[in-house]
């Protein structure tokens, strides 16, 4: 009994000893940070895969990241309307996703590359995701308004993505998605208002396209799907989509044209980021996804948060500090939230 009481201690002191750690980055003028940077923590020896980085509001790099193990990194959101100080934790050059299972949420990105496979981006703000390496496997992308576009390795070498409940604002001719197959596209808002003949989607196949807003918004073109993607023999499924060419409907009838010359008749085009591509109360988009639900952005599993902040963290909305003290004590009033929609 005393060996087996022994070896339950010791159990539970190495459980312990492998238990994930949390750690802080920001600048070394913010008290109580444990990193400068990504690249420093990744580079510690007391940094293990599992953990977890907590990226300071006032966390602003402007030099490449790469992360080779397999961390959680948390930052605070993208739309710095939602602070107080009008800043976010931002990563302004390229981070560089080197390891499986990579998870990143809520910070305001620039370049996004994947090397690896099953990594995350999660209620981020980036400008171009794009696969980086040849051998690189499957990757999610939930939740993200993004300015750019995403792109596999090559069209001679496609790449796998999972892309649900992200807007996606592509506004010249090199921004959209492309190089994709055996892809989830699901729930999104594709918006395409370039000046040149390039569509939303160009070069996927074998690939679920459903419940998703796919508008080209410019005068001189109107493009939302390739003749490449909805062409006989791409493989793809494509449903309950609003689309805004009717040369798709002849091969795939299960979707709505939903563009009538006017954003309005579709969106509510109030607030910022992903509020903006919320549904007006008449749109053609309402209750019309494959589940009955929301098409775009803000229906489906991973419905798109306002301003990109990380869910379950409690944040300040409202500090008021009285001018008066009462009975010798300063009245402090808070106002916390959690967004956790």
């Amino acid at each position: 009994m005393r060996k087996f009481t022994m070896l339950c201690v010791a159990l539970f002191f190495a459980a312990l000893s492998v238990q994930a750690k949390y750690w802080k980055i920001g600048p070394s003028s913010v008290a109580g940070m444990d990193f400068a940077s990504i690249n420093a923590a990744v580079s510690s020896s007391e940094v293990a895969s599992g953990d977890t980085l907590y990226l300071d509001q006032y966390y602003n790099e402007s030099s490449s990241q790469t992360v080779t193990k397999k961390l959680v990194i948390i930052g605070t959101g993208y739309d710095t309307s939602f602070t107080d100080e009008g800043v976010v934790a931002q990563l302004t050059s390229s981070i560089n996703i080197k390891a499986n299972g990579i998870v990143v949420k809520s910070v305001k990105l620039n370049n996004v590359k994947f090397y690896n496979e099953e990594c995350t981006l999660d209620r981020c703000y980036a400008t171009y995701i794009e696969t980086a390496s040849s051998t690189a496997g499957m990757n999610h992308v939930y939740s993200c308004y993004i300015n750019g576009r995403i792109q596999g390795y090559s069209d001679s070498n496609r790449s796998q993505y999972d892309i649900q409940n992200c807007v996606i604002y592509c506004d010249n001719e090199n921004n959209n998605i492309k190089y994709l197959t055996s892809s989830i596209i699901n729930n999104n808002t594709i918006i395409n208002s370039n000046n040149y003949n390039y569509k939303c989607i160009e070069y996927v196949f074998d690939t679920a396209i459903t419940n998703n807003i796919i508008l080209r918004t410019s005068s001189n073109y109107n493009g939302d799907l390739n003749e490449n993607v909805y062409a006989s023999g791409s493989g793809n499924t494509i449903e309950h989509n609003i689309l805004s060419r009717t040369s798709v409907l002849s091969y795939y009838p299960t979707n709505k044209i939903g563009y009538g010359g006017s954003s309005s008749e579709i969106f509510t085009q109030t607030g910022n980021y992903s509020n903006y591509y919320k549904l007006a109360d008449k749109s053609v988009a309402k209750d019309y996804a494959t589940d009955g639900g929301e098409v775009g952005a803000h229906g489906g599993m991973f419905g798109c948060p306002s301003g990109g902040r990380p869910q379950y963290i409690p944040y300040f909305t409202k500090v008021t500090v009285g001018s008066r003290s009462e009975n010798g004590k300063l009245p402090i009033s808070l106002t916390i939230k959690i967004q956790d929609e």
